[in-house]
């Protein structure tokens, strides 16, 4: 009873703000994307589809860098138990864009999350049918938990973690969570810290294990030659000799900084080039007007052709989704966003993967551990702010050696904490195989 009344009191709570939210979304003249899928509701053809699969195994994403860092271990399941099949979910429209682009061709069925609703979240469970639920990181819903627990479904958290700055949150709720977690058979987590969190917000320390952070398995692309690199350097208005910064995942609060910081190192380095990548590709035109208040110009990476290279010192906004990774490939500096700023950071992974110098801010929360072994193996710098970056990025250009340095060891790191995904499958196998190998 006590679970019941504190799952209603959850729906409430939920439920006000979802109707808050979608009413003012539909003031702006801003639709909820995908909302027949968020209410479960799906077509004929989705119908159809899930329809074929077998039990499939369901795992939630949030976004681009869940469903990015989710590929790895999708496949290597998939390599596992080849008579599987897979649901991933969704909560944003990017991370649905980049799951349909990189795993819908695997065969996975591709949707949003239902929303946290009994009714929703019952039907979802009923058309889909899953033979296991896979929750990535800090993934946590009440409702459907619940329903798939009532269903036989068993639910595993992987890549488990809890930030900093939610732990003394669920703190607060830690009676609710404990009977929350209850339905959760495994927790894979990322570090010691976030078992020792998990087992203090009432998780059974029996389920709990630790298998690393499968970011750090992020495969190494396929190597571009060094004439398709000149090429796509050219296309941004890249040189040989010059120098291509590209700043990602950045967020409102950041790129006026890094403009004010990128017009005044030209002062000082002609040859210095810069390529923007916000979060949200959909703030591109309002970045654009902070571009032009500092007296440069801006072109869409979209409007880029390889007849007509854009010219010496224009900023590229990249305004597609799922480019970053082969940005970084041919850059010669990166900043990752969502740190000068409190968001939490995004992922450092990506550049470390092609040794290139790395720096960031100062709020890392999203990415702490992994801050903290780039740190330690001195493969990042972290910046406190304008000031800092701006001096970072002038010795790193003035000192080409110390760049290198800083990348492969960035490179080493990344190396040396690989083997996640691998730990995972073998704990899913150890227990659950037999029933996703029928």
């Amino acid at each position: 009873m006590i679970l019941i009344a504190g799952l209603w009191i959850y729906q409430f709570g939920f439920g006000v703000f979802g109707f808050l939210y979608l009413l003012i979304r539909t003031m702006r003249g801003r639709p909820m994307p995908g909302l027949r899928e968020r209410l479960a509701i799906y077509s004929s053809a989705q119908k159809e589809q899930l329809k074929k699969l077998r039990r499939p195994l369901w795992m939630q994403l949030v976004s681009v860098g869940e469903v990015v860092a989710a590929q790895p271990l999708i496949l290597r399941m998939k390599e596992r138990f080849p008579d599987s099949d897979w649901v991933v979910t969704t909560v944003t429209p990017a991370g649905r864009a980049v799951a349909e682009k990189n795993l819908a061709p695997l065969g996975v069925c591709v949707l949003y999350l239902p929303w946290d609703f009994q009714p929703i979240t019952a039907r979802a469970i009923r058309i889909i049918r899953p033979a296991l639920f896979l929750s990535f990181e800090t993934e946590l819903w009440p409702v459907l938990y619940y329903q798939l627990e009532k269903a036989g479904v068993p639910v595993a958290v992987v890549n488990g973690r809890i930030s900093a700055r939610a732990y003394p949150r669920y703190l607060w709720v830690r009676f609710w969570m404990e009977r929350f977690l209850h339905p959760v058979q495994l927790v894979l987590a990322q570090t010691p810290q976030d078992a020792r969190r998990y087992a203090a917000l009432g998780a059974a320390k029996d389920r709990i294990g630790i298998a690393g952070n499968i970011k750090w398995d992020l495969p190494v692309p396929a190597p571009v030659d060094s004439a398709e690199q000149a090429r796509r350097r050219k296309l941004l208005g890249v040189s040989v000799q010059d120098c291509l910064w590209i700043a990602g995942s950045t967020h409102p609060g950041e790129e006026e900084i890094i403009l004010r910081v990128y017009r005044r190192l030209r002062e000082s380095f002609p040859g210095l080039r810069l390529a923007l990548a916000p979060r949200h590709t959909d703030r591109t035109e309002t970045i654009g007007q902070l571009v032009e208040k500092e007296g440069l110009r801006w072109v869409r990476k979209t409007a880029l052709k390889d007849s007509s290279p854009v010219s010496a010192g224009t900023v590229v906004l990249v305004d597609t989704v799922g480019e970053l990774t082969a940005l970084y490939q041919i850059s010669d500096l990166v900043f990752v966003g969502g740190s000068l700023v409190p968001k939490g950071g995004h992922n450092l992974i990506e550049p470390a993967v092609f040794s290139k110098p790395i720096m960031t801010g100062p709020f890392l929360q999203n990415f702490q551990a992994i801050a903290e072994a780039l740190r330690a193996g001195g493969g990042l710098a972290v910046v406190s702010g304008e000031t800092e970056l701006e001096k970072t990025i002038r010795n790193l250009i003035s000192m080409p050696g110390q760049a290198g340095e800083l990348g492969e060891r960035a490179y080493s790191v990344y190396r040396g904490n690989q083997g996640a995904v691998d730990r995972i499958c073998d704990a899913i196998a150890r227990h659950w195989g037999s029933k996703l190998s029928k």
